[in-house]
């Protein structure tokens, strides 16, 4: 035999060894992936038997989400009315306050006028009474 019938003989033995090997991890592969069927069919039995009653669970929380928005809209709808309510209301006072204010002006001034008119009056006649009896 010679140098190179060895080295195919070691190129066959090497070739046949990497082929076991790819056969072995193919092997291993084909049971993992068996395994990972069975729990997933295990998994689709389990989201099957949960599908009924999240679907429930969901269409209830629908229906709250509804309401809620609903409740949402009468609220805003409440606020708007008392914000113009109180815009009425400061109209009002405004109003109010601009007809009340320059009658209770005159009124003071009147008032002012009569007290200082009185003054003058009751000083005079005291001052007269004083110079008749000197």
């Amino acid at each position: 035999m010679s140098s190179q019938d060895f080295l195919w003989i070691a190129i066959g033995v090497a070739s046949l060894a990497a082929g076991g090997g790819i056969a072995f991890a193919c092997v291993r592969l084909g049971l993992t992936l068996k395994r990972l069927d069975k729990t997933l069919d295990g998994v689709d039995r389990q989201l099957a038997d949960a599908e009924q009653p999240l679907t429930k669970t969901l269409t209830h929380v629908s229906g709250v989400a509804e309401s809620i928005e609903d409740l949402v809209a009468k609220v805003d709808k409440v606020a708007n009315a008392v914000t113009a309510a109180a815009g009425a209301v400061a109209k009002t006072a405004d109003a109010a306050q601009s007809a009340v204010t320059p009658t209770l002006a005159n009124l003071v001034s009147v008032v002012a006028g009569v007290s200082q008119g009185a003054k003058t009056f009751f000083r005079s006649r005291g001052h007269n009474g004083s110079q008749d009896e000197g």
